[in-house]
């Protein structure tokens, strides 16, 4: 049986908000594999007795796109804007990530009191601060509007073999793409799938050494990208063309 780790534990010791994201996409079949392969080296986020939790997150985006092309065609200054609501424990929070140091990616996040997809003003302005403090110059805060949500369920876990710095593990299954205020029932699944993200220093950790025995390599998706291309097929599908016309259609 996999041991479990609280949420103040884990947050203490790996929250990790400045940190080497590396992604990958295996099967959802796969999933048990992965867990068997990290044995007593992991140790399961356990809420409640629950360690799988449903995610909500909405991200934002100007009329212009201008988040989605930034992230598209790999500018250095990119940035992505959404709200993160954890259902499980009815946690809400304003999301700003950013580009750091040798590829590390930077999240910022202000609490939030309740569930709703407008951004206040001064939601705004802290947004503007953010981006401004992280080297994005005039950065189109006003322009914000709600653009895509996405719903999955997620397991978190943490790396912690011996002799090894800790780091952390997330799976994320049944992961479904919407409009915000389309009420048409327009919903993408990507029930067969599931998205693995290693989250650790600049060295690859030992998830990733498991996922590369396993024949899996770090992969550009993002779940922002993704679902935009795909609910809107007009749009190009820029850097995110091999995991749609390939990844995703196997």
């Amino acid at each position: 049986m996999t041991a479990t780790i609280g949420l103040d534990e884990l947050n203490s010791q790996s929250a990790l908000q400045d940190r080497v994201d590396r992604k990958y996409l295996i099967k959802a079949s796969e999933v048990s594999e992965l867990l068997f392969r990290l044995g007593d080296t992991c140790r399961v986020l356990e809420i409640e007795g629950f360690t799988w939790f449903a995610y909500r997150s909405t991200y934002y985006d100007t009329p212009d796109l201008d988040c989605y092309l930034r992230a598209g065609t790999r500018r250095r200054r990119r940035f992505k804007v959404r709200t993160r609501e954890y259902l499980a424990t009815d946690h809400r929070f304003l999301e700003v990530k950013t580009r750091g140091p040798r590829k590390t990616t930077v999240k910022d996040r202000l609490a939030r009191d309740e569930q709703t997809d407008l951004i206040s003003p001064d939601e705004r302005r802290w947004v503007c601060e953010v981006l401004t403090f992280r080297g994005i110059a005039n950065p189109p805060v006003a322009e914000l509007e709600a653009t895509l949500t996405t719903n999955y369920s997620r397991r978190t876990l943490q790396i912690c073999p011996p002799d090894e710095p800790v780091s952390r593990m997330t799976i994320d299954l049944g992961l479904a793409y919407s409009t915000p205020g389309d009420n048409s029932g327009n919903e993408i699944a990507l029930n067969g799938h599931a998205i693995v993200e290693t989250k650790g220093g600049p060295r690859p950790s030992h998830a990733d050494h498991l996922l590369w025995t396993m024949r899996h390599r770090p992969i550009g998706i993002s779940k922002f990208g993704v679902g935009m291309a795909l609910l809107n097929p007009q749009l190009p599908d820029l850097k995110w063309h091999r995991v749609i016309k390939q990844e995703l259609a196997a």
